[in-house]
């Protein structure tokens, strides 16, 4: 009799564990969580995604993998220790994105500068792009050209000296527009930005208008979206 009571009770936890989740490792409930896989990261690690991936707008990650008539694609995410604090993005039309960071202090501004690369790969395989960020060169100096580090030197927050003149978050964002929509998206999103736009309007004007572009572009990101913050609250 005890033996059977035994036996029901081991089932009974089965099942209390499979309905709940409880037999489920951590970085597999984040999986399930966002619609995401994850190779090579430690606990630490899983909740710096965890809390990133939670401050994107509700369907936003289904709406990103999902391209014109394929379905099924999928948000790859590596984490290697061999990049340092460096990414690397591969987009696979039928597969999905291919998101590999560095495991180092800014893993969350790759997160960032990942989920920029792959919005911008979304919708450039539309049918229609509807111009999406076509009017991003008009939010830089006049005659700028990005890679000319030296003759712009001034347009960076560490070599200005007048606030009106910075353009740009880091100096990578100067050398490549991917760079710069990806670094000004990723900042807006995982740091407290507002100290820097209220000083710099140019880079505020940047960052004001990617956030208008991808509101457009996804019907999963309103005026609620947690990188539309610092516009809502003062205007």
């Amino acid at each position: 009799m005890k033996i059977k009571k035994m036996i029901l009770f081991i089932l009974f936890t089965v099942v209390i564990f499979s309905l709940t989740g409880c037999g489920k490792s951590y970085e597999k409930k984040i999986e399930e969580k966002y619609g995401i896989e994850i190779e090579g990261a430690d606990n630490d690690t899983l909740k710096i995604i965890d809390e990133y991936f939670s401050k994107l707008p509700k369907g936003f990650v289904e709406e990103l993998k999902k391209y014109e008539g394929i379905d099924n694609r999928k948000i790859f995410i590596k984490i290697s220790d061999e990049y340092n604090e460096n990414v690397d993005f591969y987009s696979d039309i039928g597969k999905g994105d291919y998101w590999t960071i560095g495991n180092g202090q800014y893993m969350d501004m790759g997160l960032g500068c990942c989920t920029m690369y792959s919005i911008k790969c979304n919708v450039e395989t539309r049918k229609n792009t509807n111009n999406f960020l076509s009017d991003w060169n008009d939010y830089n100096p006049e005659g700028f050209e990005y890679g000319n580090l030296e003759k712009f030197k001034n347009n960076m927050p560490d070599n200005s000296n007048d606030d009106e003149d910075i353009y740009f978050v880091t100096e990578p964002s100067m050398e490549l527009e991917s760079s710069d929509w990806a670094d000004m998206f990723s900042s807006m999103i995982n740091y407290d930005m507002q100290v820097i736009y209220d000083r710099c309007p140019k880079v505020r004007a940047k960052a004001k208008y990617l956030c208008e572009e991808i509101e457009r572009a996804f019907e999963t990101v309103d005026e609620t979206a947690y990188w539309n913050r610092y516009f809502t609250e003062t205007e």
